[in-house]
């Protein structure tokens, strides 16, 4: 190959590879066919024993929660633990609230709610701790059956997750 096509090789693939980032992506399940669970970035926190990933969307100059994975875990972390976590979403509390909840807040779009958990899983590598840090790890839930349109349908993916 001569080498200026090998440069100008090189160049389009170094141009292509950071076109290609690990932000964004679609939440998959059977939830998607009644929404979209498209998101440009995810975002993760813990504050006041609460986990919660967040799926967004940017709209001028507001911002959508495509979905919300939050889980009540104040009881489950030990003082300074920043290790990894693995949650039952489903589990009942002695107050008779289920640990997880799934929520979504999006521009022009009525309220959602989603029906209680069947089934649900969050698990994440490491907690979030410090601004910019990054943590990767992976969700599903089911909901119950039932009337409500989610009833019976899934939503599951996995992320990686930046500390606001």
């Amino acid at each position: 190959m001569r080498p200026a096509r090998a440069a100008w090789l090189g160049a389009v693939l170094a141009a292509a590879l950071c076109a290609c980032s690990d932000e964004g992506g679609r939440l998959e399940g059977s939830v998607t066919s009644l929404l979209d669970l498209n998101y440009d970035r995810a975002e993760a926190q813990l504050a006041e024993g609460e986990l919660a990933v967040s799926f967004v969307t940017q709209q001028g100059t507001g911002t959508n929660i495509v979905l919300k994975v939050s889980a009540r875990v104040a009881d489950m972390l030990p003082e300074g633990y920043t290790g990894s976590l693995d949650v039952n979403l489903a589990e009942v509390l002695a107050s008779g609230a289920q640990r997880g909840a799934v929520g979504r807040n999006v521009l022009d779009e009525p309220a959602r709610t989603f029906p209680e958990l069947r089934l649900g899983g969050l698990k994440v590598k490491a907690l979030p701790s410090q601004q910019g840090q990054r943590i990767s790890g992976e969700f599903h839930v089911t909901f119950v059956n039932g009337t409500h349109t989610y009833s019976g349908r899934t939503i599951f993916g996995s992320f990686e997750a930046t500390v606001p």
